[in-house]
């Protein structure tokens, strides 16, 4: 079969400017260290890349979901420690006011007293950020106020406050950051009520000791004990999200490992594929000039 110049030209120069296109992107590449930066360099890899991009990008998101909710909880957990020794302090003012010889003046007594529920108030109204943590799903709202006859009102609701760190629906029974005021101070505030019995007891100066030894005290031990477990449920949440934060910076790191292995280069086969080229493309030319057809110039010269 007889091969025309023309063919003979064609073919050449198409296989001289695939090397030459080859050595473009082996340059490329060896430029910034990745071995894909268009689909067409490679489908398959490039698949698996966007693959690797998208899960990266949600376990970051949920990552930073359980960051911020060990936030709002890390609050929570040092309002409550507050508020315990609060109560305790309470406890120990009515043992002090109702004992055989009372070390303390009744009207002293309800006067720090009251200054506790202040505090307890204060608690109440714990902000992180411009979000009350107390206060339900109505967290921009200040949940407790203290009204002219030293009761207090609750403005907020008792709705859990749910952060997603995984995939799938979110379960307000898992994935609830709160505690709710209903938790902490009873289903009807009873904690403040009760507190400010005991103060309008004491400040009467001749208060009914026989009410406060029993019912008052026993009524402070039950918010006491109400106040351990949710401290103890917040405790066991902490625990939960503090493993789903390190396995959420374990799949980080395996992603991270696998996304670099879809779009990172070999560099020592990167080099070796560019020498090879680079020599393959001299080779070439050089051997070009050689075979094809003299052109009128050449005759000219």
């Amino acid at each position: 079969m007889r091969v025309s110049n023309n063919n003979m030209t064609y073919g050449f120069l198409t296989s001289l400017n695939k090397s030459q296109q080859r050595q473009a992107q082996l340059n490329e590449q060896l430029s910034d260290g990745k071995a894909i930066h268009r689909p067409s360099d490679d489908p398959i890899r490039t698949i698996r890349s966007l693959r690797f991009q998208a899960n990266y990008g949600q376990n970051e998101q949920f990552t930073q979901q359980v960051k911020d909710a060990q936030s709002w909880m890390d609050t929570t957990d040092s309002a409550i420690q507050n508020l315990d020794s609060l109560v305790v302090r309470a406890k120990e003012l009515a043992i002090r006011a109702v004992g055989p010889n009372p070390d303390i003046a009744f009207e002293a007594a309800a006067e720090e007293i009251d200054g506790l529920i202040n505090a307890a108030v204060d608690i109440g109204n714990t902000k992180l950020g411009n979000r009350y943590v107390f206060a339900g799903q109505m967290d921009t709202t200040q949940p407790f106020t203290r009204n002219a006859d030293g009761t207090v009102t609750f403005s907020g609701d008792n709705n859990p406050v749910s952060v997603r760190i995984a995939a799938g629906a979110v379960s307000p029974d898992n994935d609830a950051i709160n505690v709710t005021a209903s938790s902490l101070f009873g289903p009807s505030m009873e904690l403040f009520n009760q507190l400010n019995d005991l103060k309008n007891q004491l400040a009467t100066g001749n208060p009914d000791l026989t009410a406060i030894s029993g019912t008052g005290i026993a009524s402070i031990d039950a918010n006491h004990d109400r106040l351990l477990k949710a401290h103890a449920e917040l405790g066991a949440r902490m625990s939960n999200y503090e493993m789903m934060q390190n396995m959420l910076e374990g799949n980080g790191l395996t992603i991270t490992a696998d996304l670099a292995a879809a779009q990172d280069l070999d560099v020592p086969r990167a080099i070796i594929d560019f020498k090879t080229n680079e020599t393959i493309y001299r080779t070439a030319l050089s051997v070009g000039a050689r075979i094809m057809p003299p052109s009128l110039a050449d005759f000219l010269n």
